[in-house]
């Protein structure tokens, strides 16, 4: 027997002894914790609450920090911008729900075994994995007004009769976006709702065609029912998503028109490296994190309500 197989005998006798079963198994979950919460420690609680703290002073680009007490909540109530953030920012998740129902509708698609389904799979799953900032640059070209493909398609089939500003009118470029959003996203939804068809037994199609169910009857109430809580993990990841639409907006836009497109993301980004208010900054951080934490605790209750 080696030395270390003697000394691991050793340790683990001393710790059957000195230990019961439970704290031996609650002392080994903590051991297998501690490199996971030393990481959320140094990477998420350390900068969260440097971040709170940071919202009593003002920081200078050199780092010195100086007391304001509660002028940078004060802000808040003098930000003409901040509520049009905040506004995008619930406009671009309602994306989400087209996103969802696409994915809806091709995921009962492919929910059969035919020629080529996996290739089509991979193919609407791809934008998901590709680099926003790449897509953003793609659509930028087709959004153009001259000549893109989007104006060139919709002027030869005589659709519109002059060109559509995409980026250049404070509507359309809030279209833009999600239409872009929805395209990415699309893909990704439907692999999580073809996994919820997938695990639903066929015994119960079979059961109900043979009570004289369509296809209708059976998917108002059998599928959708069943997909409850896969659609409620959609909508929540859809929520998260669209909170971080940084990449997408500041390359396609640049948040214009004016604030046309303006998110609170890229609110705090601008705030504290283009203004240098990295006390505000951090308020409207802190207000991110609110938000986001009230919608994902409503949309959860609101999945077991349901389901």
């Amino acid at each position: 027997m080696s030395a270390i197989s003697r000394a691991r005998t050793v340790f683990d006798s001393r710790l059957s002894t000195e230990f019961s079963k439970k704290q031996r198994r609650t002392l080994l979950a903590w051991v297998l914790l501690a490199p996971g919460v030393a990481i959320w420690l140094v990477y998420r609680g350390v900068p969260f609450f440097w971040n709170l703290y940071l919202t009593f002073f003002e920081m200078s680009y050199t780092g010195e920090t100086t007391f304001v007490g509660l002028e940078n909540y004060a802000m808040l109530l003098q930000d003409d911008v901040l509520l049009t953030a905040i506004f995008n920012t619930f406009v671009f998740f309602a994306a989400v729900p087209v996103a969802v129902a696409i994915a809806l509708g091709l995921a009962l698609l492919l929910n059969k075994e035919f020629l080529g389904a996996e290739v089509f799979r991979g193919v609407l799953f791809m934008p998901y994995i590709t680099m926003m900032v790449a897509i953003a640059v793609m659509w930028s070209y087709i959004y153009k007004t001259d000549n893109g493909v989007f104006n060139f398609v919709l002027t030869q089939l005589s659709v519109v009769d002059a060109a559509i500003p995409w980026l250049g009118d404070s509507f359309w470029a809030r279209i833009a976006v999600m239409v872009v959003y929805v395209w990415k996203t699309v893909g990704f939804y439907m692999v999580i709702l073809l996994a919820g068809l997938q695990d639903v037994p066929k015994q119960v199609y079979e059961v109900a065609s043979i009570d004289g169910a369509g296809r209708v009857e059976k998917f108002l109430y059998l599928t959708l029912p069943l997909l409850k809580p896969t659609l409620g993990i959609c909508a929540i990841i859809g929520l998260i998503n669209s909170f971080q639409l940084f990449d997408l907006v500041m390359v396609l836009t640049g948040t214009g028109p004016g604030h046309s497109t303006e998110l609170l993301i890229t609110w705090i980004y601008k705030q504290a490296f283009q203004f240098g208010n990295f006390g505000y900054a951090a308020v409207l951080t802190i207000l991110l994190f609110v938000i986001m934490v009230a919608l994902i605790g409503v949309g959860q209750h609101l999945q077991n309500t349901y389901t």
